[in-house]
């Protein structure tokens, strides 16, 4: 069957990127990349079949070669990734060129299932007129089989660098495109499709008519995507091209189609090639670029035909070894025996010496001989003394138990070395050795290095120890016991805990003949900064190697250049201050010996022995399917080989990606976007896990309120994306447009919102435009929606006391959990417990809106124009009056420091350290103590930001007592209480108004608006303690995880999703940390950013390239 994901976006530059990955058999893939730029350049791969590379999770990730596809968060967010040389053609020659292209995929509509999504009508018709291969009986299954097919539109944003120039910003509207087809259904079968998106007004398309031999003709399937976000699946499409005369190179189409609507378009077809697919079916297709008009709007998109496909040949491929074997591992295994390739039993240095030796046998160079020490024997090594040492070593570690972290370390360490190794485990050693080196064996010199399981994104490599020039037996069983007890050291155990890995994990031992080389040094595949395959890199020095691995001195740095065809010319060649050099000495271990002058100032590798080092490890490469950095030496001009290990950091996640991980999609260009309000209520950067659920509460909120007015569902209602409040560079926004569409767009209500909002009228025809394109569809006014709608004006704030309740007397189960799964189990089961109150301040808040609104209506038609009067009158009428929410805490914030005057006086408390203070007021009989404890008890779940990672009075009292040591604030003020009547302030406005009018003010409008401010704090009273329940659980979710050795420290659980820890909960990947990380450090940057109050298009910072914002990253 197929399993194959393609990706496309385009946009009005008419820029373009298309990439597809097809899995096939025996770790085979087929990808596809066509990438064009707004110059007109075009870039595509070259070699479209390779292998799949090896991944930690290889259910989430699609690899081909050097490009990478996995989902971040399913359906929802993927990353696509590429660093490798792409075809160029200009003027119809070609060449190749280093292309780097990072992106992130964000999904902008629910999913179109071609299964279920049907169109019934169309589909038998279809079926009805092809030719059955069995009369009577329909081939559905066939049908069913073959369209096994699901699409979704979204956005790419990333960034594009071609041969190491500055990195190319790109924003694309597109789609996602998952075939699970039988190949079987689909030999024979034609199509032609159409994709395509209008960025004006965000209008997606995906058309195609597919026909297969005696199962169906003509079937029109696919989906448009309007405006206002409704998707309507095709019901019937008619393509027609028409070709122009012989020297044209541009051919014209329309399009005849029905979805929701009739629609007509027009538009030329551009540059067309042909691609082949290889895995899940075999063919080729054309692809074409389009640009096209519908609705007079301009659009791009691709235009893709094919046919004849057939059943693809089974492949051979690249298949390694890869049944794990059944019997138990033995405790040394040589280096040609193949069970020495699984990690698990040699580890990756061992693993990779293995396979190194099978290659050596076809090639020009030679492996040292060698064996390894298995994680077997080191798990028959462990005795009840050592599992002691390591479980109190844990516990320090962790936080468990008091102790010094370092001599916990060396304990361990000091046990593991002084213990006795097993007879068996010397026996098998000794046999292995006398095996490959006879008698010689204790007069040979040897390297016994760690080998532990490296994975893609954690290399253990320099944190455990290796012993050179070991001689004679008894030496080489006191190194393995040592080198197991390097992964104890203090330094090593910090880089695990760091990344969240068991202690104590099954460790290989390799003991390697040495050679006295001439020449030593490592090579990269690929350039080691810019990952630039075209380039390979090799460091060297005279001696031995590890002055080169230790960075002891500065190498010498040769540059090959590699052309098409792998041939290999000298690029460069820069000479280091290289001082120095190792060697073995003959009574056993090395030493350090001073470089003679003119060894220092010449190189120390030829260009000869270069490019010959350069053409093995192309070889190697080759061999291994991806790029390598490789230890090597030269002795009587044999090349040795001593490691190989896979370069990850090419793919690492850059900066851009981190800020732009959680932005949501446009779903056109000129989408408009505010920190209004919410800016206010929010500000600044909101922590990961914050984030996710902050918008989740709020949206499942709206949707909740927006279901109940028999709102046709649109963007508010999408599952897969965020819409009213959403986010960008980690900051809430609301997109003011999808708001202006709850009122009436012809009426002052839109102007009355967005004075509510915006504190002015927006004079930009083109928001009122974009709020209409998706006004298209609201909800049928009938009589009961409108009973409906003003029942909930008037009973907004019912059932206060009753979520208060359930809210404040929550029972926290989730802090009650034994291990850090249960608890997270627990949070899960209780997620939605705490909607009620989310529903309740949304209520609030939209009615008091709505009150607001109507109140400045009534001053405008007594005005009859909207100017300074109504303004005033309107600031007058909304200002809010004594004994809301927040004005009470101020005011009980003010009634605790009288207090501490009262008894103390106001210079004493304010000399005070903020400790001495917090410590007074918690442990004092007096009034003033039990006045702040009794504050603290009511409002200590609040804090200054709403974000959960907020540190909240409770948890911090300091910000609490410095404001309270405020000489302001601990300086008695006997409060000044103003009028705030209504009839008081209806007396003094401006405006004329009717009796009527003051009526409606004075009895209806204002009391109910100031009722809705009173709701609204109180909803936003609700929701804080709410935020602060989940607060509560994620820190003891956070204090268990470092407990139990998955986190570094508790604070990090704020900077992951909840699809992430439960990945680390299951898998404990270093790769998630990493990243996590990664976000904490940029954190300071993103909460520093300002905002324009309103933003056209891609929001951007307006200090983004502040130079004080760089120097807040950490060094």
């Amino acid at each position: 069957s197929n399993d194959e994901v393609t990706f496309y976006g385009v946009n009005s530059k008419s820029e373009c990127l298309l990439v597809r990955i097809s899995r096939g058999c025996n770790q085979m893939a087929d990808a596809w990349i066509q990438l064009k730029l707004a110059t007109g350049q075009t870039y595509s791969l070259m070699e479209t079949m390779d292998v799949q590379q090896p991944s930690e999770h290889k259910c989430k990730t699609f690899s081909c070669g050097k490009l990478q596809m996995h989902y971040l968060s399913p359906m929802r967010r993927w990353r696509i990734f590429y660093c490798g040389m792409l075809k160029q053609v200009v003027e119809d020659i070609e060449k190749s060129v280093f292309v780097k292209f990072a992106f992130l995929w964000t999904a902008s509509s629910d999913v179109y299932d071609c299964s279920l999504h049907t169109n019934p009508k169309g589909f038998a018709d279809s079926m009805a007129k092809s030719k059955w291969k069995l009369l009577f009986v329909p081939p559905i299954k066939r049908f069913t089989d073959a369209l096994n097919f699901y699409a979704q539109t979204g956005v790419l944003r990333g960034t594009v660098s071609v041969n190491d120039e500055p990195e190319y910003e790109m924003y694309l509207f597109g789609e996602k495109m998952r075939n699970l087809g039988e190949s079987e259904s689909i030999v024979g079968c034609k199509f032609t499709t159409m994709l395509g998106n209008t960025p004006t007004n965000g209008f997606t398309f995906h058309l195609s008519n597919i026909s297969a031999r005696n199962d169906f003709n003509n079937l029109p399937i696919g989906f448009v995507i309007e405006s206002d976000g409704i998707m309507a699946t095709l019901k019937d499409l008619d393509v027609t091209i028409k070709k122009h005369a012989t020297g044209r190179t541009e051919n014209i189409f329309a399009a005849n189609f029905l979805a929701g609507e009739r629609y007509e378009l027009k538009g030329k077809i551009l540059d067309t090639i042909r691609l082949y697919s290889s895995q899940g079916w075999s063919g080729s297709l054309k692809l074409s670029f389009i640009a096209f008009e519908v609705k007079n709007l301009k659009g791009y998109g691709l235009f893709i035909t094919g046919n004849d496909y057939k059943k693809p040949k089974r492949t051979l491929g690249f298949s390694p070894c890869t049944w794990f074997p059944a019997i138990e591992p033995p405790f040394t295994v040589k280096f040609t025996d193949k069970i020495s390739y699984f990690r698990e039993i040699s580890g990756g240095k061992g693993a990779s010496l293995g396979k190194l030796t099978q290659l050596s046998k076809d090639n020009e160079f030679i492996v040292p001989k060698g064996i390894v020490v298995t994680t077997s024997a080191y798990d028959q090594f462990l005795n009840q003394n050592i599992l002691n040492a390591v479980e109190y070593l844990e516990n320090v570690t962790y936080g468990n138990e008091s102790g010094d972290l370092k001599e916990a370390c060396n304990k361990v360490s000091r046990i593991v070395e002084n213990s006795l190794l097993p007879s068996r485990i010397c026996n098998s050693i000794a046999e292995d050795l006398l095996d490959i080196f006879g008698e010689d064996v204790n007069e040979l010199k040897f390297a016994v290095r760690s080998s532990t399981e490296h994975s893609a994104v954690m290399s253990m490599a320099g944190q455990m120890e290796s012993f050179l020039g070991i001689q004679g037996l008894h030496k080489i069983f006191i190194a393995v016991m040592k080198c197991w007890a390097s992964q104890f050291s203090h330094k090593a155990v910090e880089y695990k805990r760091r990344n969240g890995q068991v202690l104590n994990s099954s460790m290989a031992v390799v003991i390697q003949e040495m050679v006295a080389c001439e020449v030593s040094g490592v090579l990269f595949t690929l350039h080691p900064l810019t990952s630039n395959p075209s380039i390979i890199t090799i460091n060297a020095n005279y001696g031995l190697g590890e002055t080169v691995m230790s960075g002891a001195v500065e190498p010498d740095t040769v540059m090959l250049r590699r052309k098409e065809n792998d041939a290999l010319e000298l690029d460069s060649v820069f000479v280091g201050m290289k001082d120095k050099k190792m060697i073995m000495l003959d009574s056993g271990g090395t030493t350090t010996v001073e470089l003679d002058e003119d060894s220092e100032d010449q190189s120390c590798l030829s260009e000869e022995a270069a490019l010959h080092l350069g053409e093995i490890a192309i070889k190697i490469e080759k061999h291994y399917k991806y790029p390598c950095d490789i230890e090597w030496g030269i002795l009587e001009e044999n090349i040795y080989i001593f490691q190989s290990r896979h370069i990850t950091t090419a793919a690492e996640v850059t900066d851009y990606e981190i800020k732009h991980e959680f932005d949501a999609p446009l779903h056109c260009e000129n989408r408009y976007f505010s920190v209004a309000n919410v800016g206010d209520v929010m500000p600044g950067a909101v922590s990961t896990l914050g984030l996710e659920l902050i918008l989740k509460y709020f949206n499942r909120a709206l949707q909740r309120i927006i279901a109940g007015q028999g709102m046709v569902a649109n963007l508010f209602s999408n599952k897969y994306f965020s819409s009213g409040m959403i986010s960008f560079y980690s900051h809430l926004m609301i997109a003011p447009a999808e708001l202006i569409t709850l009122n009436e767009i012809e009426t002052i209500s839109p102007k009355a919102f967005m004075i509510c909002v915006f504190g002015r009228i927006l004079e930009d025809s083109e928001l009122f435009e974009n709020a209409k394109t998706k006004h298209k569809t609201g909800s049928k006014q009938t009589l009961k929606r409108i009973l409906e709608h003003y029942w909930h004006l008037f009973t907004f704030d019912f059932g206060y006391e009753k979520i208060r309740r359930k809210i404040f007397n929550h029972s926290l189960n989730f802090v009650r959990q034994d291990t850090a799964r249960e608890t997270f189990e627990a949070v899960l089961k209780t997620c939605s417990d705490f909607d009620d109150a989310g529903l309740y301040h949304t209520r609030c808040t939209n009615a008091s809106s709505e009150w607001k609104i109507r109140l400045f209506s009534i001053l405008y038609k007594a005005k009859g124009s909207i100017g300074a009067d109504v303004y005033h009158d309107f600031s007058k009428l909304v200002r809010s009056p004594s004994g809301f929410e927040s004005l009470s805490v101020l005011k009980e914030i003010q009634e605790v420091a009288n207090e501490i005057v009262a008894v103390i006086g106001d210079k004493t408390f304010s000399s005070m350290s903020a400790e001495e203070a917090g410590k007074w007021l918690l442990e004092s009989t007096l009034p003033a103590g039990r006045k702040f404890r009794q504050f603290l008890q009511k409002h200590g779940h609040r804090c200054i930001k709403t974000d959960l990672r907020s540190v909240t009075w409770t948890l911090d009292p300091e910000p609490l007592i410095r404001l309270l040591q405020d000489p302001a604030a601990s300086t008695k003020i006997k409060a000044v209480k103003e009028d705030d009547s209504i009839s008081h302030i209806i007396s003094q406005l401006r405006v004329p108004l009717n009796f009527i009018s003051k009526c409606l003010l004075r009895f209806l409008v204002v009391p109910q608006y100031r009722r809705g401010v009173k709701g609204r704090e109180a909803g936003n009273a609700l929701s804080m303690k709410s935020f602060d329940c989940w607060r509560m659980a994620y820190l003891c979710l956070g204090r268990q995880m470092v407990s139990e050795g998955r986190l570094p420290d508790a604070d990090l659980i704020f900077f992951l999703t909840l699809d992430e820890i439960k990945d680390l909960l299951n898998t404990r990947s270093p790769k998630i940390i990493l990243r996590a990380i990664h976000r904490r450090k940029l954190f300071p940057i993103l909460d520093r950013y300002k905002f324009p109050k309103i933003m056209k298009g891609l929001p951007k910072p307006i200090n983004e390239d502040s130079e004080t914002l760089t120097n807040l990253l950490p060094i």
